[in-house]
């Protein structure tokens, strides 16, 4: 076969087999270099070329199915029918000559030589996935890559450093079985190819020179990861698996079991150093991976990529868990992508007792990545050479193309799925099969003893200093002294840790009046050369307008100037969510899309400064992935402003785990902090059960030592104020918004500049200060209020009805609502929600009053619409008479009980 000379490319006889079957299969320019060089149809290639062209495609898509990636030899091999066939054509003809390009490089070979070749590349201990993979040259490299390195001999340090790896992981485990016979520790046997794996990707990582490497992990070897990897001291580690508390964390902490637990720390090598920190997690294993994914694009250089992501998972979690779907779907966008993640799928072949056939119906565990064309490598886990060197393709692979990349580590439980579990109840055969097998740590160093015959030695002497070791840690575990917590990262040195009494003290985060009108005019400027759709021009010239004038300014604009006045005081803001950028209710306008091109600015980005930037990103539709990214956002430096808007506030429900294992636990049970914004647009107003309630019930039932904020602000200067107090506070919390609906575009509903001016905070309570006594006080929170306020002025009972409206829900500010109460004597009082009776703040009010002393003895009536399992009525009429009669009830001064 005579081909162009320019064509001696690694992936040029690939690319030369698929043009020759479809020239539209090609890329353009290959396609026109072919036809010009060969005009006509290309000539056929002499046979053996040909054969070799169809065995090295035929393996390279089918290889995998063959391979030998059951370390148990118990899952079925199914013999392929086209290899079958290309082996018989190869060992026909044992002397054809072929040209085949394996690894790069051009060789001369026979047919039957490369068949076996390719056997032992692509159906050996390691099966690569690859045709998902859609960018050709990206495939090809992937290929050659692939071949250089599983083709190359064994370097003797490789193999030393797996084996150390295996002998530290099997100390260890042995170590804590015997200490703690009785203690779950979801230990690494049969699994310790984990332990190759993150030692030599982080070594690479390190030698590459990455920054920081962070991690997101499970269950399943996570004690022997802290010990062999992270290098956490094994005396502290011990004494939490006994069970003692170390962390002086008062009375809000609660800690956690220790294989729940993060830790941070550092790797050296060749004089280069990488930190290390891997995540907290919950037993709702998923939920940690967008929140890792998110703290490192918190944690990279704006455009940089000096930060690895590496997730770690087990086989019937990343199968069966949809959340895998929407973290692999977040990491191609452009407001999450993190330069790839490496996901290591620890594929035990089983969940608890479910065997992989109950547990999923595609072929692999990790199969649901090549929707997002992420190559995936399976490794049979009792290969450690093959492990080792996986992990270095997984490096080169996220270094050069900068996309996911799967690796299936495919290895087995010694243990059922704790040690307190029989797994030979459920699974005796796999079991029979798994004690009659010999420890990774004897049939490796028996292996390794041909090419290194020291090697036996030198890993016992390793494995007698580790035991030593964490000898000496047990034997100290009682002297061990209670600390300060672990250390902090240095982005939140300065930043106080806060209880519930600091939480209510005033912040003070008002802007001088001609400051805030400087870069309000500034953040409306819509530049000349844009062509803005004339409602948008208008939005924003009535914005200008209210801006100058100092008056009517409602909520989008006052959470505008929030930003813009952080950006202009070097504070970079994040916001994301469904449809945030335009806004839902098309209240924001955030970016200005020329209506010819399509160009979109953001006006209020224009006053940022310093280091400060503005991201506002439309999310996919996802609340649990897109809010546990955010939260890990969040994580990463206290001085930005994190935001995630729910398209509506009931969309919560939908990211529940996320809220309950994170946002408002996580730094009781791990010392974390967050000062993410959680904005849930809420009101009932007719539209139905599933876009009316961002059930404020919940929230507050979670509401414990001043964890979170629960906030739900009536005025547009007091949301500009909670804003800002996020990032202007000494401390820092979770702050739950419940966020205006009707309130975006209620006439009465507006504020001053001078209510953001400089020396004014944030009001917990909105209170009338009326002149004389009223006969009734009615309080409630939110948007009623301002509907009670216009049903009192059309009854003319100003000055029988006082409205006192809770803005500040949790932390409860009872401090001040006692003052406002206290000008009105011996009147009654009233609770006034929309919200049926088993939801909203009713209960919560009601307890926070009975717990109070100052409060004592006097009953809080109750006007709201009766228990209902669902969140609103189906249909505006009701809704309308129902809310019509709430108001009438609660202004009604002739009943003694409303």
């Amino acid at each position: 076969m005579t081909l162009p000379v320019a064509t001696e490319s690694a992936y040029l006889l690939d690319i030369y087999a698929r043009y020759r079957r479809d020239p539209l299969s090609v890329p353009a320019d290959w396609r026109v270099h072919f036809e010009e060089t060969e005009p006509g149809r290309p000539a056929a290639p002499a046979d053996g070329d040909q054969l070799a062209l169809r065995l090295i495609e035929g393996y390279r898509r089918f290889g995998h199915l063959e391979a030998a990636l059951d370390p148990l030899g118990l899952a079925a091999r199914p013999a392929v029918a086209a290899l079958g066939r290309l082996r018989a054509e190869a060992a026909g003809r044992p002397d054809l000559p072929v040209r085949a390009v394996l690894a790069g490089a051009e060789q001369e070979t026979t047919a039957a030589a490369l068949a076996a070749e390719l056997q032992r590349l692509y159906a050996g201990t390691v099966g690569l996935e690859a045709q998902q993979v859609e960018d050709d040259e990206a495939r090809d490299w992937l290929h050659a890559a692939f071949e250089a390195l599983f083709a190359a001999e064994t370097p003797v340090d490789l193999a030393n450093r797996a084996l150390d790896a295996i002998v530290l992981a099997d100390t260890f485990e042995t170590f804590i079985k015997v200490k703690f016979p009785s203690k779950k520790r979801f230990g690494v046997e049969g699994a310790e190819g984990l332990i190759v794996f993150l030692r030599e990707l982080l070594r690479e990582a390190c030698l590459a020179g990455f920054g920081e490497t962070v991690i997101g992990g499970m269950h399943r070897g996570r004690l022997a990861t802290l010990a062999t990897v992270l290098g956490k001291p094994v005396g502290v580690l011990l004494a939490e698996i006994k069970g003692r508390d170390l962390t002086d964390g008062g009375p809000d902490f609660t800690g956690d079991v220790p294989y729940h637990l993060g830790y941070a720390g550092e790797v050296g090598h060749d004089g280069r150093r990488m930190r290390l920190s891997i995540a907290p997690h919950p037993s709702h294993l998923m939920t940690v991976a967008p929140v890792v994914t998110g703290l490192a694009r918190g944690k990279r250089r704006r455009g940089g990529d000096d930060v690895l992501c590496l997730l770690l998972h087990t086989d019937a979690a990343f199968s069966g868990q949809g959340l895998v779907s929407e973290v692999l779907q977040l990491g191609g966008l452009a407001g999450y992508e993190v330069g790839g993640t490496i996901h290591l799928v620890v594929n035990n072949q089983i969940g608890f007792t479910t065997n992989a056939g109950e547990g999923r119906s595609a072929r692999y565990c990790t199969d649901i990545g090549k929707m997002v064309g992420a190559p995936v490598l399976h490794v049979n886990g009792d290969d450690p050479v093959a492990v080792a060197r996986a992990a270095a393709l997984a490096l080169a692979w996220r270094r050069r193309y900068r996309r996911d990349l799967l690796i299936d580590l495919v290895c087995y439980r010694r243990n059922g799925h704790n040690e307190l579990d029989e797994p030979r109840f459920t699974q005796p055969q796999l079991w029979a099969a798994i004690d009659g097998r010999p420890t990774l740590r004897e049939s490796f160093t028996a292996a390794i003893a041909a090419l290194d015959a020291t090697a036996p030695e030198r890993a016992a002497a390793l494995a007698e200093a580790f035991k030593a070791e964490m000898q000496d840690g047990y034997a100290a575990i009682e002297s061990l002294r209670p600390n300060a917590g672990p250390a902090g990262e240095e982005a939140w040195a300065g930043i106080a840790r806060a209880g519930q009494p600091a939480l209510l003290l005033p912040v003070e985060t008002g802007v001088p009046v001609e400051r805030l009108r400087e870069i309000g005019r500034a953040a409306s400027r819509i530049p000349a050369e844009a062509r803005p759709h004339p409602k948008v021009a208008q939005f924003y010239k009535a914005r200008l307008e209210a801006i100058e004038s100092g008056t009517d300014i409602n909520f989008a604009t006052a959470e505008a100037l929030a930003f813009a006045s952080l950006l202009a005081e070097g504070v970079p803001v994040r916001l994301s969510g469904q449809d945030c950028v335009r806004g839902t209710f098309t209240q924001r306008h955030l970016a200005v899309h020329d209506v010819e091109t399509g160009e979109r600015t953001l006006p209020v980005a224009a006053v940022a400064t310093g280091d400060a930037w503005l991201e506002a990103v439309n999310s996919p539709l996802s609340e649990y992935g897109v809010l546990g990214f955010e939260y890990g956002h969040s994580l990463a430096d206290p001085h930005r402003l994190t935001l995630w808007e729910a398209q509506f506030g009931d969309f919560l429900n939908g990211a529940q785990i996320m809220v309950d294992q994170f946002i408002v636990s996580a730094e009781a049970k791990w010392e974390l902090r967050s000062g993410l914004v959680v904005m849930l647009p809420h009101g009932l107003e007719g539209q139905g059960p599933d876009h009316s309630s961002a059930r404020i019930e919940r929230l507050l039932q979670l509401c414990a030592g001043g964890n979170i904020i629960v906030a739900n602000p009536s005025t547009p200067a007091n949301l500009f104020h909670l804003l800002r107090r996020q990032v202007k506070a000494p401390w820092r919390k979770p702050l739950f918004v419940i966020a205006p609906k009707a309130l975006l575009r209620q006439k009465a509903c507006i504020s001053t500049l001078e209510a953001m001016a400089a020396g004014t905070a944030f009001r917990p309570v909105v209170d009338e200060a009326s002149a004389r006594p009223a006969r009734r006080v009615v309080l409630c929170s939110g948007k009623i209020g301002y509907e009670l306020a216009a049903g009192r002025a059309s009854r003319g009972l100003e000055q029988e009805v006082a409205l006192l409206r809770l803005d500040q829900l949790y932390p409860f500010p009872a401090d001040e609502l006692a003052g406002a109460l206290s000008r009105h004597g011996d009147a009654q009082w009233l609770w006034c929600q929309e919200e049926p009776a088993n939801q909203g703040a009713l209960a919560f009010v009601q307890q926070q009053l009975r717990s109070d002393a100052r409060f004592a003895g006097r009953e809080l009536a109750a006007v709201s619409r009766p228990a209902l399992p669902v969140a609103a009525g189906g249909s505006i009429e009701r809704h309308e008479i129902e809310q019509a009669a709430l108001i009438a009830r609660a202004l009604d001064l002739t009943a003694a009980d409303a």
